[in-house]
């Protein structure tokens, strides 16, 4: 080989090692960076990305954020809130990566605990149980004002059960024929109300009445207006006690509604009747004025030309004839009809059912469709109180207080609360003008003297008591009031 090959071989061979050669000192942590060619004019080199180190196995986090020279206080806010997990948009970061040591599992504790002793309670009014419905009898429900009440009432959701009695005698076997085909026709309603029927000729009458809240008593056939007062009292008084005594043994505590004519009569009878069995309770006993307030009310409200429901005109007094007092000075409040409007509306409303029943000439036909819904809005008022749903104001003929009406007459009518026991309120006689005083005033004498017959009958006919005899001084002996002038409201 030529030595001057060797030699220029050799020497490129040093030439290599040496410029290979790397020093001692070198940086492991020194990054390799690539370099790109970007397209533009200068035609530098730029780099683009850093290549971060191998990811550690055992900590695959991202790696720390390079710390300012100077950190201040705003920083070091920031690497706490980071290190806590919120980040506001910046990148999260772990300082460090330690093990999560592994703790024991928490030990539950199922037993139970004893509870703090109960703190005094305060004291609150104790109310009556709610209940879901009433029960609801209908005496002398063959005619078709019962009729048409059972059906308004079977619409009414607070009367679970209904129950209609027909009060004629027939001598056919198939007693109730007539009322069976009225609830089998009523059954068919989608209502919840159970509707039943009973009959005097199967003597059901105890069977109509058990565990029964609201009794309403209706007529079984048209009164006949022709006849006197005390002819009518006499033809309905037997039926009316024959009823008290069957309340007082099935269903005291019920709630009774009178709409047998004259009621003015009838409802001291019942109260007469009770008393002797020692059931007698003047919350549960309510003479009906549904009817002449409905409409003495819709007379008032024609005349001014405003809704019905709106304008209420109270009653006081009796429930027909002359001493039925309809206080059309009520009906709107700072408004007063002239004296000869009010009584031209006063007498419409006391002759308004002869002036129905007449209608047809010689057919005899009352007015069944406007009294159904005054009776069945009073029997829907009335379950509602006693379900504790309401506290409605209504008038009715009841027993008076002598320290809230001093009156001749024990039974007056006037306006009453209804809660959950009955009569809870009695509102009394309100302030009336002088013409209206002098109304009430012949009506009390009136109703005086028709209670003093509704007394003789009953100590004639059922004087043969042994209770009766003892008690007849304290229940049948009235006061003696002379005169009038003496009451509380004749200056008023």
């Amino acid at each position: 080989m030529n030595p001057s090959t060797v030699f220029i071989k050799s020497k490129h061979l040093w030439s290599c090692l040496l410029d290979a050669y790397v020093p001692l000192t070198f940086r492991s942590d020194v990054f390799n960076r690539c370099y790109a060619k970007k397209s533009g004019d200068d035609e530098c080199r730029r780099a683009l990305v850093d290549i971060p180190p191998d990811v550690d196995p055992k900590c695959p986090q991202p790696c720390e954020r390079i710390k300012k020279k100077k950190p201040g206080l705003l920083h070091r806010i920031k690497l706490r809130v980071i290190e806590g997990g919120t980040n506001f948009g910046t990148p999260f970061r772990r300082v460090s990566c330690k093990e999560e040591e592994k703790l024991p599992p928490k030990k539950v504790d199922t037993e139970t605990k004893a509870l703090p002793p109960p703190s005094r309670p305060a004291k609150v009014p104790s109310m009556p149980e709610t209940r879901s419905g009433v029960q609801v009898s209908i005496l002398g429900a063959d005619s078709p004002l019962g009729h048409y009440v059972a059906l308004l009432l079977k619409q009414c959701p607070c009367i679970k059960k209904l129950r209609l009695y027909e009060a004629k005698h027939c001598e056919c076997s198939a007693c109730n024929r007539n009322l069976c085909k009225v609830v089998k026709d009523l059954q068919h309603i989608n209502t919840n109300c159970l509707v039943q029927a009973f009959s005097s000729s199967c003597n059901e009458l105890e069977r109509c009445l058990q565990n029964t809240d609201i009794v309403l008593m209706l007529e079984s056939s048209y009164p006949n207006l022709d006849l006197s007062f005390e002819k009518r009292f006499n033809c309905q008084a037997p039926i009316v006690k024959n009823y008290a005594d069957a309340i007082a043994n099935e269903c005291p505590k019920a709630f009774i509604i009178v709409c047998t004519t004259p009621i003015d009569c009838m409802v001291p009878l019942i109260a007469e009747t009770l008393k002797e069995t020692g059931w007698y309770d003047p919350r549960k006993v309510l003479g009906s004025l549904a009817v002449p307030e409905m409409r003495a009310s819709t007379l008032a409200a024609r005349a001014l030309c405003l809704e019905p429901r709106y304008t209420r005109v109270p009653i006081v007094g009796g429930t027909e004839g002359e001493s039925l007092v309809p206080l059309f000075s009520k009906a709107v409040e700072y408004f007063d009809f002239a004296k000869h409007n009010a009584l031209m509306m006063t007498d419409a409303v006391r002759g308004a059912q002869t002036a129905v029943t007449r209608t047809d000439g010689a057919c005899v036909r009352a007015a069944d469709l406007s009294e159904a819904h005054a009776l069945s809005g009073l029997v829907t008022k009335v379950a509602h109180a006693l379900l504790c749903h309401d506290i409605p104001r209504v008038t009715g003929f009841v027993e008076t207080d002598a320290s809230q009406v001093i009156s001749p007459a024990r039974y007056v009518a006037n306006t009453v609360v209804i809660g959950g026991s009955g009569v809870v309120k009695n509102l009394g006689l309100p302030k009336m003008t002088d013409w209206e005083t002098t109304l009430v005033n012949f009506a009390l004498i009136e109703l005086l003297e028709k209670q003093k017959m509704v007394e003789d009958w009953h100590f004639k006919y059922c004087s043969s008591s042994c209770r009766l005899d003892a008690c007849q001084f304290q229940f049948f002996t009235p006061g003696s009031f002379q005169r009038f002038d003496d009451c509380a409201y004749a200056n008023l």
